[in-house]
């Protein structure tokens, strides 16, 4: 009789066990196979995470190494500024996604009428908190998740004149795309009117009650009155104010937060800046809290699969070692007969492997149902969450490979005899 037909003839004869021993494979590469899909899906997530967080460097004005000097509005530095041709050169270090100037200022808006924009707040106030922008795309407002432009367009280096409220407060006067709009620092100071076009509206995600998404530069302003408008338009606007229309800081945002610090040393070395009058600094502190939590979920779901594999290797031992204690005269009976330890340890390795057949397969096809399900719990959408061939040909080759040592595992208390100590422990 040969070795396969023993194998099956015997899982027949004790169908309990291989049932057992069926149901525990199932459960275990089931598990396995969903938390490999998990925690791919994990990782893919920490990968895109690397280039949609906002990781950025900021290069700003080193006042400390300036000199200072007195004017009719007070004493001011005389450090040198941020120049254009400055934010060429370090934009163009590989691994830049892009860029943005800010120019903050607080100008009033008027429609085409004339009438001054209200603002939302109700303070009285009616000027805007604005954002004088080349990229407001890449703007830390937007690029946090605090903004999301829900209408239009961002600002770009293209758009010399463009301007982007809250959609509250355009629909509380009014506003729509392409409206015509006048910009004036100060009214009251007979500064220069520069006029505008509405380019797009934003909404307020963040969280008003969570202080690490919620922050107001004033308490005179709420995210709805805040603005953004083209650069030289705010530098039109503020062309009364020596320090008003200069560069003071630039965020240059980068496409991997994992090489932000390779990406800041190589700007560093760049000769024709002169960094004794200029600060340069890191900002990845929402990509590294984030990313600490996927660590951790990520941690989380290794330990399980390997606490599962664990388990289930232990109790698999047990099975068979038990299996084997009641099989010493079957055991006895064919190494007497001339039946070599080899063969029947082979065939004690293919009554696994004949449940395994059967196990693995029908796991892979029910994993692929369930482990969006076992992800929801771990707080992960279900379609994010894909069962692939490949992770099923991984579980195969180490599912096999373990089985087959769990069973000599198990086969070492009985194999070490000889058939007549086997035969006599019986008798």
């Amino acid at each position: 009789m040969s070795i396969c037909v023993r194998a099956l003839l015997h899982n027949k004869r004790k169908w309990k066990k291989t049932l057992i021993i069926f149901c525990l494979l199932f459960f275990v590469v089931t598990l396995v196979l969903s938390g490999i899909s998990i925690a791919n899906a994990e990782e893919k997530k920490s990968e895109e995470l690397r280039g949609t967080t906002g990781s950025s460097f900021v290069v700003e004005r080193n006042l400390s190494t300036g000199g200072w000097a007195s004017g009719s509005s007070g004493s001011y530095s005389t450090q040198e500024f941020i120049t254009e041709e400055m934010l060429q050169t370090i934009s163009a270090v590989d691994g830049i996604a892009g860029y943005d100037v800010s120019i903050v200022s607080m100008p009033y808006y008027f429609n085409e009428a004339g009438e001054p924009l209200v603002n939302v707040n109700g303070n009285g106030v009616n000027n805007y908190y604005t954002y004088g922008s080349i990229n407001t795309e890449y703007n830390q407002l937007f690029l946090s998740g605090r903004f999301e432009l829900v209408e239009g367009s961002h600002i770009t280096e293209n758009i010399k004149n463009g301007l982007i409220i809250s959609k509250e407060n355009a629909e509380q006067n009014g506003i729509k795309i392409g409206d015509k709009i006048t910009g004036i620092n100060d009214p009251y100071n007979d500064d220069p009117e520069v006029d505008m076009e509405i380019v797009g509206f934003f909404e307020i995600v963040a969280d008003k009650e969570d202080e690490a998404t919620m922050y107001d530069a004033s308490t005179l302003w709420d995210y709805t009155d805040y603005a953004f408008c083209s650069f030289n338009t705010m530098k039109e606007m503020a062309v009364k104010y020596d320090d008003g229309n200069k560069i003071q800081e630039a965020h240059f945002y980068v496409t991997d937060a994992a090489q932000l610090e390779d990406i800041i040393k190589e700007v560093q070395n760049i000769s024709s800046i002169n960094w004794d009058n200029f600060i340069i600094e890191a900002n990845d502190e929402v990509y590294q809290n984030i990313s600490s939590s996927l660590s951790d979920t990520s941690t989380l779901i290794i330990t399980l699969i390997t606490v599962i594999i664990i388990a289930s290797m232990v109790l698999i031992i047990l099975i068979l070692s038990m299996s084997m204690r009641s099989r010493k005269r079957e055991i006895g009976i064919l190494l007497a007969v001339g039946i070599t330890k080899p063969s029947i340890l082979l065939q004690y390795v293919i009554e696994t492997l004949m449940t395994a057949v059967v196990a693995f397969p029908l796991a892979y096809l029910f994993s692929r149902r369930i482990a969006g399900e076992f992800g929801g719990l771990f707080g992960k959408a279900a379609e994010n969450i894909i069962v692939t061939s490949q992770y099923f040909a991984l579980v195969i080759v180490a599912g096999t490979v373990l089985l087959i040592v769990a069973v000599l595992i198990s086969c070492i208390p009985v194999m070490r005899y000889e058939p007549k100590e086997i035969l006599a422990q019986i008798e």
